[in-house]
C-alpha cells in the first residue's frame, strides 16, 4: 500500500493536472469574416469573450454579417427564413430625461467598433415562421459581469443561424417554400450588455453603482422605496459587513496614488489580507445569527438611501441602461408593451440571462407564478419552463427564496407587463452563496472605498474560467432560448 504522502501527492497533482485541463485557452482563432465564421469557428469558446469589447465586437459583426447574407438571398432570389434584419447602438453615456433623448445610432452604418465606449447594442431579426409563434426578447448583461454568458448563448444563435443561411444560399433556399407562404412572421430581439460599464470592468453594477434589475420603479412605487425606513429588511443592522469601510473621501486613483516603499506595500498586502480574513469572518456571524434565508432576503431587497453601498437601486431616475432598453423594445422592435399601446394579440417572451446562485452550471428559471386562468398561453410557458428546470435537478426554491418582496427588475411589469409578456430571469448556478456575497461586498469596497483592486473576485464569481462550467450552462442557456423559439401558444 502506497504511504499517506505519496496518495495525498498523487490526488494534488491530479487535481492540479484537472484544473490545466478543465481551463481554456487565452487565445482561440475565431475570424468575424463570412469565409471564417463558415470555416473556423469550430470550437465553442469562440462564442465566449474575454472581454466586453470582444463580446460587444462578435455580437454587432454577426448582425453585419447576417444583413449581408439577406442581400445575396435578395441578388440571387434565395428564400430564407430571414427577412430583415435591424442592429441599433446606443450610447449610454451622460444623464438622459427619457429614451428619446439617448443617442440611437443605426449600426448598420457603424461599420467600426469603438472598443473605448460603453454601449447597448440590439439586433432585431424578423423570421418566417410556418405558424403561430411568440415573439421573443433576449438580454444579457443587466447585472455587468454575469453578461459573458448571456453574450455567449446571444453570438452561438447568431452564428448557427449565419450557418443555416450559408446552406441555404447555397441550395438557393428552401424547397418547402409552401409552409412559409402564410404571411406568418415572429419578431427576435437581442439585447446585448444591458450593462456595458460592468461587463467591462467586472462590475455587478454600472457606472453609478446602481444595481439595473432593482431600478426600474414606476413613481409610487420610487416614493414607497426610497421614503421607507433604510432598516425595512435589515440593511442597516447588516451595514459594516456589507460595507466594511466607509470614506466618504473620492476614490484615488491613477497619479493621485502615492508612492509606496516595498515595506509599505507588503504592510499594506497584510492589512488587506487582514481585511478579507475580516469579512470573511463577519459574514459567516451575521449568516449564523441571522440564517442564510433572511441574511439572503436582507441583500437581493436591495436599499435606496447609500449611494456607495453595496445593492444600491438608485435615486428614483431610471438609468441610461434601462432607457435603452425600453426604447429597444418599444419603438426599435415595435413592441409597445410598457406604453400600454400593445396588440391584444401580442405574446412576447422576455429571457434575462443571469449567474450567481444555484447548482454549479445548472440553471434555474425566476417566473412569476400569478397566471391567471384566461391567459392560457401564459399558462403552458409556465409548464413549458418547468419541464426545462426539472432536467437541471437544481433546488429552484432556494434560489427563488428572498426575493419575495425585491422591485425594480429589468423584465418586471413595466417594462413587461402581462398578459402580453411573459418574464423569465434564467439564474446559472456558479459558487456558493456565501462565496458570491463575499466577493460582492469586497469588489464594492475596492471600487468605491480604497485604491483596492477585487474586480478579479467578482470575475470568478460570476464566470467561472472553467471549460466544464461553459459547456454546462452555455448548453443550458441556448435549450432555453430553443424552446423559446419552438414554443407554439393555443
Amino acid at each position: 500500500m502506497l504511504p499517506l504522502r505519496h496518495i495525498f501527492a498523487v490526488a494534488v497533482m491530479a487535481h492540479i493536472t484537472w484544473i490545466w485541463i478543465d481551463t481554456p485557452k487565452q487565445v482561440y482563432f475565431c475570424p468575424l469574416n463570412r469565409e471564417g465564421l463558415t470555416n473556423d469557428w469550430t470550437d465553442e469558446n469562440c462564442y465566449w469573450s474575454t472581454s466586453y469589447a470582444e463580446a460587444r465586437e462578435k455580437f454587432v459583426s454577426l448582425g453585419n454579417r447576417l444583413r449581408e447574407q439577406l442581400m445575396l438571398s435578395q441578388d440571387g432570389n434565395a428564400f430564407l427564413d430571414l427577412l430583415d434584419v435591424q442592429s441599433i447602438t446606443y450610447d449610454i453615456a451622460g444623464n438622459s430625461e427619457d429614451y428619446k433623448s439617448l443617442q440611437a445610432i443605426d449600426a448598420s452604418t457603424l461599420q467600426t467598433i469603438s472598443p473605448e465606449r460603453d454601449t447597448v447594442d440590439a439586433i432585431l431579426l424578423t423570421m418566417r415562421v410556418p405558424d403561430d409563434h411568440v415573439d421573443i426578447i433576449h438580454s444579457s448583461g443587466t447585472h455587468g459581469v454575469e453578461g459573458y454568458l448571456g453574450s455567449a448563448v446571444q453570438i452561438r444563435f447568431l452564428h448557427e443561424l449565419f450557418l443555416q443561411n450559408e446552406a441555404l444560399l447555397e441550395n438557393k433556399g428552401r424547397e418547402n417554400k409552401s409552409e412559409y407562404g402564410n404571411g406568418k412572421v415572429r419578431k427576435i430581439l437581442l439585447i446585448h450588455a444591458v450593462n456595458p460599464f460592468g461587463m467591462r470592468h467586472h462590475r455587478r453594477t454600472n457606472e453609478n453603482n446602481v444595481d439595473l434589475n432593482r431600478n426600474v420603479l414606476v413613481p409610487d412605487k420610487i416614493k414607497s422605496v426610497i421614503g421607507r425606513d433604510p432598516n425595512y429588511f435589515g440593511y442597516v443592522d447588516m451595514d459594516s459587513v456589507l460595507n466594511p469601510i466607509y470614506n466618504p473621501a473620492p476614490r484615488q486613483s491613477g497619479n493621485d496614488l502615492p508612492e509606496q516603499s516595498s515595506y509599505d506595500t507588503i504592510h499594506t498586502f497584510m492589512k488587506e489580507v487582514g481585511s478579507i480574513a475580516s469579512v470573511i469572518a463577519s459574514i459567516v456571524k451575521i449568516i449564523a445569527s441571522k440564517g442564510y434565508s433572511n441574511a439572503k432576503r436582507t441583500i437581493v431587497s436591495a436599499q435606496y438611501h447609500k449611494k456607495a453601498g453595496v445593492f444600491y437601486g438608485g435615486n428614483g431616475r431610471w438609468e441610461n441602461s434601462v432607457l435603452a432598453v425600453q426604447h429597444a423594445i418599444d419603438e426599435f422592435a415595435d413592441f409597445s408593451l410598457s406604453s400600454g399601446d400593445a396588440d391584444a394579440q401580442s405574446k412576447v417572451l422576455w429571457i434575462d440571462v443571469h449567474t450567481g446562485l444555484g447548482k454549479y452550471g445548472s440553471y434555474t428559471s425566476l417566473i412569476k407564478k400569478e397566471v391567471t386562468d384566461n391567459n392560457l398561453w401564459t399558462s403552458q410557458l409556465n409548464t413549458l419552463v418547468a419541464g426545462l428546470e426539472e432536467k437541471q435537478a437544481s433546488n429552484s426554491k432556494a434560489v427563488s427564496s428572498g426575493y419575495e418582496q425585491t422591485v425594480g427588475f429589468i423584465n418586471g411589469d413595466v417594462l413587461c407587463p402581462p398578459p402580453a409578456c411573459f418574464a423569465v430571469s434564467q439564474e446559472f448556478g456558479t459558487r456558493p452563496g456565501v462565496a458570491v456575497i463575499l466577493s460582492l461586498v469586497l469588489e464594492n469596497k475596492g471600487f468605491n472605498w480604497s485604491k483596492s483592486e477585487y474586480a478579479y473576485l467578482t470575475s470568478n464569481a460570476f464566470q467561472p474560467q472553467r471549460l466544464s462550467w461553459r459547456r454546462i450552462a452555455l448548453r443550458g442557456g441556448s435549450e432555453m432560448l430553443l424552446a423559446a423559439l419552438k414554443f407554439h401558444p393555443r
